[in-house]
Order: C-alpha cells, then structure tokens, then sequence
C-alpha cells in the first residue's frame, strides 16, 4: 500500500517516526507531509531516513509537478498523524494554506486523523464539533487514549501506540463496517489457579485472539472494555483493560461489567479445574497428590442473570469437535460459538468454524487471528442490528 503520511506540529510528532518505521516492516511506501510546525519536533532527514522517501514541505517549488496532486495520485490513503486541533479545523472548513492542507482538500480516497493534544484542547466543543462534521463527510478518525500528557497531567489526548495506528490503517482500507454505539465487552488470555505459594496451574493460551478483538473492536469504533488474564502478549496503554488471574476474579468482574455491554465475546481460555485446597506452604515432597475439582462455569452463571445480550462463546476441541462446540451453544443459550482446533494455541495463524443456532456453520480456513476477529465482529453486528 501507498500512504501519505502528514506530521504536525504536536509534541508527538517523534513517535511518527517509529510509525514509518512499522509501515515500512509491513511493506508500506511511505512519502512524509511536513507544517512547518512540525519542523521543531522532527527533521526532514529522519523522516527521509526511515521513509526511503523524498520528504515535502514546501507548497511551491521550481520542480517538476504540482505536489498535492501527484501526491494524491500516488497513494492509497492519507493518514495525518499527530494531527493538530488546527489541522482538523483547517480541514473542517475547507482551508488550504500550505501543502498538507491543499493535498488533503486534493485527497479523494480515504483520509484518517489521529488525534493528539491536550485534553483541554481535545474536549473544546468547537474540535469536536470539527471532527464530528468531518466524520459526517466520511473522514476517518482513531481517537486519543487517556494517559500521561506533555503538560505533566494524566487525561485523554495521548497518541495512540503506533501498532493500533497500522491496524486503523489496514481497518480503514478494507472497509470493515463501523461499530459506532456499540458497547463490546471481550475477555482474554487465560486464568490460572494456585497449587502452593509459588505453583500454579494454568493453561496454553497466550491471549492473541482477545488482543485481536480489542484492536478491531477499537478500530471500529466500538465502546469497548476488556478483562484480560495472565497473558503473553503486548497490551496497549489507554484502554479500558482489568486484569485478572484466577477464574473467580474474571467472573466478579464479569458480573460488575455485564450490564454495560451490549455484546460480550467470551475469547479466554478459562481453568476447567482447580485444586480443592491449595497449600499454604511451598511443596517440597517426592510425590504430590492433588485434588481438583470442578470451577463454575462462567457462562452458565451470566445465563441465569437473564439479560438480552449477545454473548459469544469459544470451544477449542481437537479434530472437528463441532459436535461438542453445538451442545456448548445450545446448553449455554449462546448467539454463536466459534469452534478453534487445538493447533490455533500459541499460533499466529489459525481456523474456525462459527456455529450458529440453526443456521449452517461458517468455515474459515488459515487466516489471521486479526481476520478472525473482525469476522466475529461482523457476526456480532449482525446480531446486535436484528436486536435493535
């Protein structure tokens, strides 16, 4: 993919160097905007550097070609980022004044914001009524998450972490439909259980299918809360994510958290079984003999609270296993249940079948955890439209 990369004067602006650089990694061309604002956070060579790119900032020049236009030949999407409350403005009201504006104003493919500034500057009601007209006309936006500010304080105007920045990116050109007013709670990773005071049991699950679903969820839009167990992936920063580790303390939060939803999609891999009693001390003998016996079954117990939801469970059984993944749907009174082989553990890539009450079963065969997950989606606004 092509991309036009516009960089503003925001005190962000060095973090969209490592921007080019996950692009490039992905296989992106980039070419990079400069404001002259923005030449007091980064340079034109770093930006060269990364990019591999020649880098533009001035509007008129004596050379060939009339830059905004063959810009907006070139690529495939525009993305501004760090954009500036003035950049959004500037294009809310149809202003160009220098080359990023007049290439945005030329730009008649898809265009994306993401935000950066302070959350004074970011709550003012004229930024916002900006960005909502702008969303009006079709422009994409990834909103700021809340964290610490360059004004030392903690609020939302944080630019996002780059790795959600490229997913935005690739939502955006592949037109997943948004999930505006949805209000999605995911869980993820895996619980563990203790055995003494330093064992546990626990389970192989890394927690990459409920990181996938938090970054689509997120890129399109969604509201979206997260429970994640131990996991071994990445969480990003400036999201709505409780952390838990045993099975009990992931359905207390669960019972705090279900009302809000409209949707929750159940992607951890929660303990079957734990010890009847864990020991109080460290164990140190030859042998051990341990009893376990059964957890509560989290679903079963967020059935009898009798809520209209759309819930989404997962089965992961070796071979086909659909057999098992329909009695888990019906006995579970579940919208739909994806089905996953054993293999899709620890696995960048994997397969489904998504079971639905009486419809014929989805087969998805050798995609992304990332594809999956946006399938799913596609599932759960399905749902949630024939609900209201």
């Amino acid at each position: 993919m092509n991309i036009v990369l516009g960089i503003t004067g925001s005190i962000a602006g060095y973090k969209a160097l490592e921007l080019i650089r996950l692009l490039r990694k992905q296989g992106a061309q980039v070419r990079v905007v400069l404001t002259k604002s923005a030449l007091n956070f980064v340079t034109p060579l770093s930006c060269q550097t990364l990019s591999d790119n020649e880098v533009y900032i001035e509007q008129f020049l004596l050379d060939k070609g009339i830059k905004h236009l063959s810009l907006a030949d070139w690529a495939d999407i525009m993305v501004v980022a760090p954009a500036t409350a003035n950049i959004i403005a500037k294009a809310a009201q149809g202003i160009g004044d220098d080359l990023l504006s007049t290439t945005l104003l030329s730009f008649d493919k898809p265009i994306l914001f993401v935000p950066a500034m302070d959350t004074r500057m970011w709550e003012n009601r004229i930024v916002q009524l900006n960005i909502e007209k702008l969303k009006g006309l079709g422009y994409h936006f990834l909103a700021p998450i809340s964290g610490p500010l360059a004004s030392g304080k903690i609020g939302k105007g944080r630019f996002p972490e780059v790795s959600i920045i490229y997913k935005k990116i690739v939502s955006v050109l592949e037109s997943y439909p948004t999930l505006r007013g949805m209000k999605i709670l995911i869980t993820g990773g895996r619980t563990e259980e203790d055995l003494d005071l330093v064992r546990v049991i626990t389970n192989r699950s890394s927690g990459r299918m409920g990181l996938e679903l938090l970054n689509a969820a997120v890129c399109r839009e969604a509201r979206v809360r997260a429970i994640f167990g131990r996991v071994d992936v990445h969480l990003p920063e400036g999201y709505d994510i409780i952390q838990v580790r045993k099975a009990e303390q992931l359905l207390n939060q669960l019972k705090k958290n279900f009302d809000w939803c409209d949707c929750l999609i159940m992607a951890a891999a929660v303990g079957d079984y734990r010890p009847e009693k864990a020991s109080s001390a460290k164990f140190h003998s030859q042998r051990l003999d341990i009893s376990f016996k059964k957890n509560v079954d989290l679903l079963e117990v967020l059935k009898r609270l009798n809520k209209k939801k759309i819930v989404v469970g997962f089965s992961l059984e070796p071979g086909s296993g659909l057999k098992r993944a329909r009695e888990k749907l019906l006995k579970k009174g579940l919208s739909f249940i994806v089905h996953n082989p054993i293999k899709a553990i620890e696995s960048e890539k994997t397969e489904a079948t998504i079971v639905r009450p009486q419809k014929r079963p989805i087969h998805i065969r050798n995609t992304t955890k990332w594809r999956l997950a946006n399938r799913i989606l596609d599932e759960c606004l399905s749902e949630w439209r024939k609900i209201g």
